[in-house]
Order: structure tokens, then C-alpha cells, then sequence
């Protein structure tokens, strides 16, 4: 799943109505046998709602529409989040590896802000295994797989996961000679590598390689974009266990990476800060975001914020027993990004104390 086309797909719809429903969802069993009551739920809620405002010949429409489009869906494939994003002309069924409020948006734009913070907020990567006889890529969100890739893949290159059979026909005394023995690895591992290209290709993500040292070293050397591996995993116990085993053996590396990204906003912080870039004030950040001159953003981790916006000023006020936004700073947020600015979600260690959202200025 490519999480940034998505987003940028849904963010550009207009529609009367665009229609936006987040059911939270299980992805095993027992627990997804509540995921159908839940969906049923919502569009009982979609029915209810649009009936106030839509005849009843068109809210029938829009169900039996969104209804068609689910009748395939098996709630035994699903993640974390079923979203249904309609328009009257079209229904789209995504199943997201991340956690989301259940909720029904009627609205005239699709409800893409969660998608946006999960995308700004989370590591999403692809895990390469690999030994002197094998290969296997996942598509990993945090500690969550997305998708093994396998047999139906449409893949120029080899069908995942991938055997080395060259091993297996060549003679005893070329097994007894460490050189070729290397040299039949390295070509197997290169193999490998033109089928995780071409994936990456399709959707750049940080590659994390897990295998023994030496065939880890082996496949940077032939690996045809090194710097896409962002780590590496050598003390898996068992490269051939079910993909939640292997993600969770990888987790360290996975934190480790986190915190480097973290460090890197913090060096921005400091960076902004000592070239007179950076804004600490919410109103002043507000403005800045509308006028485009957001370069970066910094929230801490869980930071929303509900607001009063003074739309003659455009100052933000807090704690005024009204509101004119349930968290502004998703508002700051998708405006920035909108301008083609960069978020970064911190750890509160991270930030100054009491700080919540800094920002730097492009000028």
C-alpha cells in the first residue's frame, strides 16, 4: 500500500456529498467476528445522517453503491482500520495498519487528516530477508505487516519469496570452493535485489536487510540503491518463522531508526533557533501556515488541540469555552504540507519543556 498516493488521491476529491467512514477493525480471530456488526453499525449511522438531508431514492442509491463495493470484502484480511471514502460516483474500500476513531464525515472533501498524521507520524519500511538459499520482502507499519509479497505480485522480476536453486545444482567440489560458493550467493542475492528495486520503484520506503552477518554484507555489496537500507538485523533466530516473529526481532532497529529521525528534527530545532527561523507562538505559527512560509513543523507525540479562531486576526485562542476547530493542529499541519513543508512527530524528550508545536520559517 502506497500510503502517500492514497492520501494524495483522496485529499484532491470535491463531491455533494463526500462521504469519509473509519470502522477500527481486528486482524485475527476471534476478535474480527465483531468487525461486521461494527460496519453494519456505521452504515445504519451513514443512513440515519444522510436521510436528514437527501431524499430517500438517493441516500438508497449511495448505500446500495457502497454495499456493492463491500460485498467482496472478507473481514478475515483486515488490518487495523476499514476506510470507505465515497463519492457519488465511486466507492474506494481501504484497509489501513494503523488505528483510527470510528466515525461517519459527511462532508464536501474526504476526511484524509488521520492519513496524513499516520504518514508523517510513523515508520512505514520494507523488511528484506534473506540467507544463502532464500528471500522474502515484507511491507512493514511500525511493528504491523502490511503485505508479504508472494505469487501474485505482479512482478517483472522473480515471484517472491525467492529460492536459490543455483545451490542446489551445482556440483560438490563448486560447493568446496568458497570462492564460487560466494559468487553463487552474490548472484542470488543480486536477483533478489532487482525484484526489491522494482518494488521500491513502485513506492520508496527505508529498507531494513535481516540475515546472518555475512549474508547481510553480501547483499549491501550488490544491493543496486544502498542507501535505502536504513538498518540491518543479524540475530534472527529463525529467518523462516511467520512474518510477526521476524518484525518483532526487528523492533530494536525499528526504535533505533525512530530515534535517529527524532535527533535529526531536534539538530532542525536547534538549527532554526540559532538562525533566528524558528516560532515558538501558536497564533504566529497559524499565520505563518497560511501565508506558506512553514518550512518544518515539530509536534510532540499526541499533541491536539482544540481551538477558537479569530478569523479577523487570525490569532488562535485556548480555553475560551468555544471552539471553531477540534484540533488545530491538524489544521496547521495539512496547510503545511499543502505548501510542501515537512512534519515531524517528537518524543516530548526531544523538545524544549512545555513544548508542543515549534515551527521553522522558510525566511
Amino acid at each position: 500500500m502506497n500510503l502517500q498516493q492514497v492520501f494524495d488521491q483522496l485529499n484532491t476529491v470535491q463531491a455533494n456529498p463526500a462521504i469519509s467512514i473509519f470502522v477500527p477493525t481486528h486482524r485475527t480471530f476471534p476478535d474480527n467476528q465483531q468487525d461486521a456488526i461494527a460496519l453494519k453499525n456505521a452504515l445504519k449511522e451513514l443512513e440515519t445522517r444522510l436521510s436528514e438531508a437527501h431524499d430517500k431514492r438517493e441516500v438508497q442509491t449511495r448505500l446500495e453503491q457502497i454495499e456493492k463495493e463491500l460485498s467482496e470484502h472478507d473481514h478475515n484480511y483486515n488490518l487495523d482500520t476499514l476506510a470507505i471514502f465515497s463519492t457519488p460516483e465511486s466507492t474506494q474500500i481501504f484497509n489501513f495498519p494503523f488505528k483510527v476513531k470510528p466515525r461517519v464525515i459527511i462532508d464536501q472533501h474526504f476526511a484524509t487528516r488521520d492519513i496524513l498524521r499516520e504518514l508523517n507520524s510513523s515508520v512505514h519500511y520494507y523488511m528484506v530477508i534473506v540467507s544463502r538459499m532464500n528471500g522474502r520482502l515484507f511491507e512493514v507499519f511500525n511493528d504491523q505487516l502490511v503485505h508479504e509479497f508472494n505469487q501474485e505480485d505482479e512482478l517483472q522480476g522473480l515471484e517472491f519469496p525467492l529460492e536459490n536453486t543455483h545451490l542446489y545444482t551445482t556440483s560438490s567440489n563448486d560447493r568446496s570452493n568458497a570462492t564460487k560458493e560466494e559468487n553463487y550467493i552474490k548472484e542470488f542475492l543480486n536477483r533478489v535485489d532487482k525484484s526489491v528495486q522494482e518494488v521500491y520503484k513502485q513506492n520508496p520506503l527505508p529498507i531494513i536487510v535481516v540475515g546472518d552477518e555475512r549474508t547481510v554484507s553480501f547483499y549491501q555489496q550488490v544491493c543496486d540503491n544502498p542507501n535505502a537500507i536504513v538498518a540491518t538485523v543479524t540475530n534472527s533466530a529463525n529467518l523462516e518463522a511467520e512474518a510477526r516473529l521476524i518484525i518483532e526481532e526487528a523492533q530494536e532497529q525499528v526504535n533505533l531508526y525512530r530515534t535517529k529521525l527524532q535527533e535529526v528534527a531536534q539538530t532542525e530545532i536547534n538549527q532554526a533557533k540559532s538562525q533566528n527561523l524558528l516560532i515558538e507562538d501558536l497564533s504566529s505559527i497559524y499565520r505563518a501556515a497560511n501565508e506558506g512560509r512553514l518550512d518544518q513543523i515539530f509536534i510532540k507525540k499526541g499533541y491536539i488541540q482544540p481551538a477558537n479562531i479569530d478569523s479577523a486576526t487570525s490569532t488562535v485562542e485556548l480555553d475560551t469555552g468555544t471552539t471553531t476547530t477540534d484540533d488545530i493542529v491538524d489544521d496547521i499541519l495539512s496547510t503545511v504540507i499543502h505548501h510542501g513543508g515537512k512534519a515531524h512527530f517528537l518524543d516530548a524528550e526531544f523538545l524544549d519543556q512545555n513544548a508542543n508545536l515549534l515551527a521553522k520559517a522558510r525566511y
